[in-house]
Formats: C-alpha cells, sequence, structure tokens
C-alpha cells in the first residue's frame, strides 16, 4: 500500500506540472520529486529502467565507456473501462556519463509525458578547449521555449576527470533567458541528444515485452 500512495502522489505531481504551464520553480520541483523518485527504486518502489553501457576503442581517443539511463512512466488512461494492466510507457528521464580519453562527462534530461524535454544538465569540458576548464549547463524549457539558461565554470583543471570534478568550485558565469554565442555548440549538441534519446528509448521500448 505504501509503494501505491508514493507513486499516486508522484503521479498526480507530474500531471499537474505537465498541465500547468511550466516555470524554472516548478521543473525544479518536478526534478527534484524525480530524484527522490529514483532514490526509492529498489526499497520503497520496485526498479524500473532501462540500462545500457557501451565500450569502445575510439581512434586518438583510446577506450570510451558510455553509460545511459533511462527511467520511464506509464500513461494512465483516464476511462475507467479502458483499463491496461500493461499501458504504454514515456521518456521521464535520462542520464549519460562517457568519457573520451581522460575527459569525463555528465548529462541529465528531464521529460514531460508528451516526450518534450524541460530540463537539460551537463558537465562538460568542451565549452572551452585548454583541458583546463569545465562548465556546468543548465537549461529550462517551456515546450520549445527557452526559459533560462545559467553557465558556471571551473578553473585550474587537470584533464577534467570526475575525481577533479568533485573537488572543484563551480562559479556562476551567466544566467539568462538567451544562450550566449560561446555556449551554442555544446547546447544545440545536448538539444539534439534530447531528441535521441527519445528515439533511442521508443526503439528500446518497442522491442522488449510490454
Amino acid at each position: 500500500m505504501k509503494k501505491v500512495t508514493i507513486t499516486l502522489l508522484l503521479c498526480v505531481a507530474w500531471v499537474l506540472t505537465v498541465n500547468a504551464q511550466n516555470t524554472v520553480e516548478n521543473i525544479r520541483k518536478t526534478y527534484q520529486d524525480v530524484h527522490e523518485w529514483i532514490a526509492q527504486m529498489g526499497t520503497d518502489l520496485p526498479s524500473e529502467y532501462f540500462d545500457l553501457h557501451v565500450v569502445q576503442n575510439l581512434p586518438a581517443t583510446g577506450p570510451h565507456n558510455e553509460n545511459i539511463r533511462m527511467y520511464y512512466g506509464e500513461k494512465q488512461s483516464e476511462d475507467e473501462e479502458e483499463y491496461n494492466p500493461y499501458p504504454p510507457h514515456y521518456l521521464r528521464f535520462a542520464t549519460a556519463k562517457y568519457n573520451f580519453a581522460a575527459r569525463e562527462f555528465c548529462e541529465e534530461y528531464l521529460y514531460d509525458d508528451k516526450g518534450r524535454v524541460m530540463f537539460i544538465y551537463v558537465l562538460t569540458p568542451d565549452v572551452e578547449l585548454d583541458m583546463s576548464s569545465a562548465y556546468e549547463l543548465r537549461m529550462w524549457f517551456d515546450g520549445d521555449r527557452l526559459l533560462r539558461f545559467m553557465a558556471k565554470k571551473a578553473d585550474g583543471l587537470d584533464y577534467i576527470d570526475i575525481p577533479s570534478l568533485r573537488k572543484a568550485q563551480f562559479k556562476e558565469v551567466y544566467s539568462g533567458t538567451t544562450i550566449p554565442e560561446l555556449y551554442r555548440d555544446e547546447t544545440d549538441r545536448c538539444k539534439q541528444r534530447a531528441k535521441r534519446f527519445l528515439t533511442m528509448f521508443k526503439g528500446i521500448d518497442e522491442n522488449t515485452y510490454l
């Protein structure tokens, strides 16, 4: 009963967010709710997600490991007579962690139940190619409209690996409703990644049992 109650409360919160016009504040709340939902998996809730691990040896950069995890929700019918014990899934949240040589990257994508990205987070060393700076980039969306973009920067790093990033101090260097030219390549790449994750999720979901 506890599991059902928690799941229902989360579903109600998500539906309210989707039906209302997105704001930075309610997207942050939804992001927090999703992280709490994921944290409860394996304890209060059963674990349900797609997990992909890619191992490659790439020219010039060597061993490449990419870990992608996709968490999904279930689309419930409003008609009680059309009850489906196996309702269709939709992508709710995707994470990706990967490397190119010693440089390590981390990305998160939050979606609504219509397949629209609401929030993108990326930890990347590819804004400036001096191998000593890393950035945290955040984008909030209401449909196709950008609500806010924020960039934080950490300097004085070596090779931008995860241990050094954990010790880094990130400072806000930009916050606004447009994306400056400096960040365009990375933000455009991530917006395309958001679309590709939807395509990947659909391909997996349609080719597994239920």
